[in-house]
């Protein structure tokens, strides 16, 4: 039942004058509109800066660390143990020291792939915060149509309801109807102006919401209703399940976690220290010595308990974690599985709605037709009417739940917004 929206945008007049600020007019350029504004990826998007950051620190901290140092020493010279002829002396010293300490190997790179592991981490749970963000435009974006084309009907249907309302008023006139027939098709009348009231206000309700994930004006197409054909087998979704980017994100939350108990075990490692230095100028005593260098080895030995509490809350953090990817990958099945059925169930209502407008279409168009032979009474009339509204905006329902849970499918088998979209 394909509509357009210029009534609408009669009936909406800050949706109307919008069309002259250039707005968006289908769903991947809302997307596009909405991603470019939106805070929970711009929050996803430092998330990552900070996470990359981390790790060049993790590297850069693994290797030793050069640093120029000056020292001045301020000397009380005394002769035969009496301040009478003494003097000061000043002493000055420069180097050039490449330290490095607290040095296990093991540590360090765990430590960096632990970084790597959560840089990537975040880039995943971006890709998830484009995903939901697609998922809530979408569903403003066709929230939005539905409401416009329920406007449509219901205008449409009222149209038809005025105009009987009037042959009616002129049988009572000339006593060929009663007036209870008019009474009863005028409560209908204004039960229809209150659904249309309520779909305009649904109209410029959903424009707001869309408007402030999109910060634009819009002013949507609605797509071709189309048939929608059965899905893929659900085996194949379900295969795709590794891919989705929350689960991939708490696949690499559990790495992290498991890094996190290499990096706590290290603390039970001997540590290694090495220094050396480099002298551009020193005191006239040890002018001769150039440079110098030295190794330190410290085994731990007696903590009181710090580190194997340090061990085991690494050891919990990487079960939670743990726990975590399984909860993630079983509500990544759960919700592939959900989608599929959605889907499914939504094409094949989709053609049963559409089999029943045309068939209320018809009655109604019957059912007047016979009234004016007298063959049927105005009750039976209004009675089409009703069911021609309530087809009508059933249909308007489920087309867009298809539309969403086609979406919904493809997000629950990890598809990037820009593959759903193309």
């Amino acid at each position: 039942m394909p509509r357009h929206l210029a009534l609408v945008l009669f009936l909406c007049p800050a949706l109307a004058s919008a069309q002259a600020e250039a707005p968006v007019r289908n769903l991947r350029e809302a997307y596009l509109a909405a991603l470019e504004n939106s805070d929970a990826v711009g929050i996803s998007e430092a998330s990552i800066l900070q996470a990359e950051a981390l790790y060049r620190a993790a590297l850069g901290g693994s290797f030793p660390e050069l640093t120029a140092r000056h020292q001045s020493d301020l000397q009380d010279r005394r002769v035969g143990g009496s301040q009478l002829g003494g003097s000061k002396r000043l002493q000055n010293e420069g180097m050039l020291r490449l330290s490095r300490s607290g040095l296990t190997g093991y540590r360090e790179l765990a430590a960096i792939r632990a970084g790597k592991t959560t840089v990537s981490q975040r880039g995943h749970e971006r890709r998830r915060a484009e995903q939901l963000l697609l998922a809530d435009v979408a569903a403003a974006y066709y929230g939005l149509i539905q409401s416009a084309e329920n406007a449509a009907t219901t205008a449409q249907l009222l149209e038809f309801a005025d105009k009987r309302l009037a042959e009616i008023k002129d049988r009572v006139r000339v006593g060929r109807a009663r007036e209870a027939d008019a009474l009863a098709q005028e409560v209908q009348s204004q039960a229809l102006r209150s659904q249309l009231e309520e779909s305009r206000r649904q109209v410029q309700a959903r424009s707001d919401l869309l408007a402030f994930l999109v910060r634009a004006p819009v002013t949507p197409v609605s797509p071709s209703t189309g048939t929608l054909a059965d899905p893929p087998p659900l085996e194949g979704y379900l295969e795709r399940i590794e891919s989705r980017p929350d689960v991939a994100a708490a696949r690499d939350a559990a790495k992290a976690a498991e890094l996190g108990v290499d990096i706590a075990r290290a603390a039970y490692f001997p540590e290694v220290g090495l220094q050396a230095n480099y002298y551009g100028y020193r005191p006239p005593a040890r002018a001769s010595n150039r440079w110098d260098a030295s190794a330190t080895v410290s085994v731990p030995l007696f903590s009181f308990g710090a580190n194997r509490a340090e061990n085991a809350s690494a050891r919990a953090a990487f079960e939670r974690e743990s726990l975590a990817l399984r909860a993630a990958r079983r509500a990544a099945e759960l919700d592939a599985r959900n989608a599929h059925r959605d889907y499914a169930s939504a094409a094949r209502q989709l053609e049963i709605q559409r089999k029943s407008g045309d068939l209320a279409r018809r009655d109604y168009r019957l059912q007047a037709a016979d009234e004016r032979r007298g063959l049927v009474t105005s009750i039976e009339v209004l009675q089409s009417l009703d069911r021609l509204n309530i087809s009508g905006l059933a249909f308007n329902d489920v087309l867009v739940q298809a539309r969403l849970a086609a979406i919904a499918l493809e997000t629950a088998a990890g598809a990037a917004p820009e593959e759903i979209l193309k």
